[in-house]
């Protein structure tokens, strides 16, 4: 469990570290770093019925390829999971486990980096639609090219990056335009993808 701890503990790290490091040298003086990342509670509720929607759409986008891909034989289980971890059983030890690399190690770090830094920094100079389509991409390669990479599995891993590239789209959505900018929408819903994914 230290491993987990220290692993998400790095992750977190760095991929906060250089938004801090940008805030630090260029906005440090304009607003908080949690205001300029977007980390702040929604000023309303209007977020909630469209991120339940996100949320359906952003399971069966991630998750229908996933199965179907498994079904076909394209990849295998052991590309996609933690065999140390699934052949530990349900303990309170694994609900931990799961629940530090589902919120703090994944889906915090890459709300902050992503959402919250990448896609707001270019929204600001070029325009939403530039913003999101960049953040969105940049979200998908690394859901996509490992197993392009590192297993050769091509059309799973271009699946896979066009799959994580709509979800990171329609999340900056909902957080742009019905969460008055704020990343939590996005956490939420990134978190409980995670939780679902690991369980």
């Amino acid at each position: 469990m230290k491993d987990v701890f220290l692993s998400a503990a790095i992750q977190c790290m760095i991929l906060i570290g250089i938004p801090w490091i940008f805030y630090i040298a260029f906005a440090k003086k304009k607003y908080s770093f949690f205001r300029w990342i977007g980390l702040y509670k929604p000023s309303n509720i209007e977020w909630i019925k469209p991120a339940i929607i996100v949320f359906i759409a952003s399971v069966i986008i991630m998750a229908g390829p996933l199965f179907l891909f498994i079904k076909l034989g394209f990849i295998s289980q052991e590309m996609l999971y933690s065999l140390n971890l699934s052949n530990n059983g349900f303990s309170f030890n694994v609900i931990i486990i799961v629940l530090t690399k589902a919120i703090f190690q994944t889906a915090l770090s890459e709300e902050v980096l992503f959402r919250g830094f990448i896609g707001k920094r270019v929204k600001n100079k070029f325009g939403y639609i530039t913003g999101n389509l960049f953040q969105a991409i940049l979200f998908g390669l690394p859901h996509g090219l490992p197993f392009i990479i590192v297993y050769k599995a091509y059309l799973f891993g271009i699946t896979f990056f066009v799959s994580a590239t709509i979800v990171g789209f329609m999340q900056f959505y909902l957080n742009e335009k019905k969460a008055d900018g704020s990343i939590i929408p996005s956490l939420i819903i990134h978190s409980f993808m995670n939780i679902v994914s690991f369980f």
